[in-house]
């Protein structure tokens, strides 16, 4: 499979009153053309933050600290200045965040905004740009798409503006979407239909989808490959197939287990990992999941283990592998 972009040894730090911070510590992936990809984790984990860095979307003046390398099509996107990294966003990587109407410009027509890209990255003219924003609009399945062009995001529903921002995200026809839980404020039947679309907009586009979520029955339906990741870590990563039936890290296992079950004769309360992720300025030594795993012994306390292959698709950050079992 062809690869669109590899990250190498991504760290992202942000200066903060407490000191320097570390969120992405050493992640490193790569994704092929026409492929989804998950990220998982619970919240604060660093999916998001890993994503953002990608794009660069962080003040590097003031804020952030970048290190590592993030490779598309073999170019660093690291060493180009920010005027450069500009024409990369929306153009050759294009972003779908989870809440569209804070996202869209609420004094913005659709139009406007949708037209935007194409005057800047493709410098179509007006009409040019609005046939091809009626046909992006088309595309993503919105009904009666030149009304929409006139209204304001406050006019649709989470479901059309959600559409609309993955009109947005596509319409320079971008060789990677990142997905950044796309579904989260929608309700079940209209996050079926985003995901559907997600799919289908991938096989028809041909293009690489970085899906992140914390929602494991999503991954199992859309993605080839998962990457779970822990306190800014890779703790695992797999085929689909594989991370589910043979689970080797015990924050993979217990993101699993927690998985609700449709079973009428279940007793036994849903399972929970105990405790929370820590805070960045609390990382504890050794692996930093120990503090919550059942499995923890004094070297996981206090050494890191390093991500490791243990099988030709799968690799794990444990000094434990094999001893978690797998899903009853």
């Amino acid at each position: 499979m062809e690869k669109i972009l590899e990250v190498c040894n991504l760290c992202t730090s942000f200066r903060t009153e407490r000191g320097i911070l570390k969120a992405v510590d050493g992640v490193s992936f790569d994704i092929g053309k026409g492929e989804i990809l998950g990220v998982v984790g619970e919240s604060g984990c660093g999916k998001s933050v890993t994503s953002q860095s990608i794009l660069r979307l962080y003040d590097e003046r003031k804020t952030a600290i970048y290190s590592g390398q993030v490779l598309l099509e073999g170019k660093n996107l690291f060493d180009l200045p920010l005027k450069k990294m500009q024409n990369i966003r929306g153009e050759k990587i294009s972003m779908v965040f989870q809440d569209a109407l804070s996202s869209l410009n609420p004094v913005l027509t659709i139009g406007d905004q949708l037209t935007e890209p194409l005057h800047i990255h493709q410098k179509l003219g007006k009409k040019a740009a609005v046939d091809k924003a009626l046909d992006m609009l088309k595309l993503v399945g919105i009904s009666a798409p030149l009304e929409r062009l006139r209204q304001y995001p406050h006019e649709l529903s989470g479901g059309m503006r959600q559409r609309v921002m993955i009109a947005i995200a596509l319409a320079c026809h971008p060789k990677l979407l990142i997905a950044d839980e796309p579904t989260t404020a929608l309700d079940v039947t209209i996050q079926a239909q985003i995901m559907d679309l997600i799919v289908s907009l991938n096989k028809q586009l041909d293009m690489g989808v970085i899906l992140i979520t914390h929602d494991l029955a999503v991954v199992a339906q859309t993605c080839l490959r998962v990457v779970v990741m822990y306190l800014g870590q890779i703790v695992e990563e797999a085929e689909v197939h594989e991370l589910f039936d043979h689970p080797r890290h015990p924050y993979t296992l217990g993101l699993i287990r927690s998985i609700p079950e449709i079973d009428g004769n279940r007793k036994e309360r849903l399972y929970m990992i105990p405790g929370m992720v820590p805070l960045l300025d609390q990382i504890p030594s050794g692996c930093r999941f120990a503090p919550r795993c059942t499995y923890a012994t004094d070297r996981c306390r206090m050494e890191m283990p390093q991500l490791v292959s243990v099988s030709p698709s799968q690799r794990v950050r444990c000094w434990n592998v094999g001893k978690t079992g797998r899903k009853k």
